[in-house]
């Protein structure tokens, strides 16, 4: 399915990350407007509006958080997987040279081997054995080769990815903040990042009166708001 695909995720998590500033100032432009100018039914009701998408919108950053990890990890595996299938696609090649017994055997072993590379001519300029032997070792060391750079190549490529991750899923925190500061189901409601807000609040209150023990059935339900040393009366 091409909505699941990494790569195709990885261009939506962009595209999204590279624009939510445009959405984000337009709805912070119609909230105000509305408290300003609170008479207005028609600039009310577009806000109301506004403020209930822009609940859902900052729902939806904040699950492009492990949507964006998911792809990057898949695209990167994706090409490492390729880069090591080409390398063992030479070395085999490379074991196809070494065990050919005829010319046709060993041009048929040249042409498995991954890439771009010269054709070999039609009279071999050397005997068979030392051709194969200088192919087979050529090969061998290119292969090496590669395979010590894909190493270096993709431990960089972790880094910039990582570095890259951390940038988005700033950028995504500050798009959710920014629009739960605005969303909210009704008027009547508060705003999501309130609601959150208040009940983080509230479990932390829960843990504080348990850990509290038996004192929390002496000490009144409303004093747990205040600070142990503010003077009670």
């Amino acid at each position: 399915m091409a909505l699941l695909q990494p790569a195709w995720l990885d261009k939506m998590i962009g595209f999204l990350v590279s624009r939510g500033i445009t959405p984000l100032t337009g709805a912070i432009l119609v909230a105000g407007a509305s408290v300003l100018n609170p008479h207005s039914k028609q600039l009310a009701s577009r806000a109301t509006l506004l403020r209930r998408l822009a609940s859902w919108v900052a729902m939806g950053y904040l699950l492009l958080i492990p949507v964006q990890i998911y792809s990057g990890v898949k695209l990167l595996q994706a090409r490492k997987q390729e880069s090591s299938q080409l390398i063992a696609q030479a070395a085999s090649s490379v074991e196809a040279i070494r065990k050919a017994t005829t010319p046709a055997e060993l041009r048929r072993a040249y042409e498995q081997i991954p890439g771009n590379k010269p054709a070999l001519p039609e009279q071999l300029p050397q005997p068979f054995p030392v051709i194969r032997e200088r192919l087979a070792e050529g090969i061998s060391a290119n292969t090496k080769r590669a395979e010590y750079e894909l190493g270096n190549k993709m431990s960089s490529l972790w880094q910039r990815s990582l570095g890259l991750a951390l940038a988005n899923t700033l950028r995504m925190l500050i798009f959710f903040l920014g629009f739960a500061a605005i969303g909210r189901r009704s008027p009547d409601h508060s705003t999501l990042l309130e609601s959150l807000l208040v009940r983080n609040q509230r479990r932390f209150g829960k843990a504080t009166q348990r850990g509290r023990g038996h004192h929390g059935d002496i000490i009144a339900k409303e004093w747990m708001d205040w600070e142990d040393d503010r003077p009670r009366s």
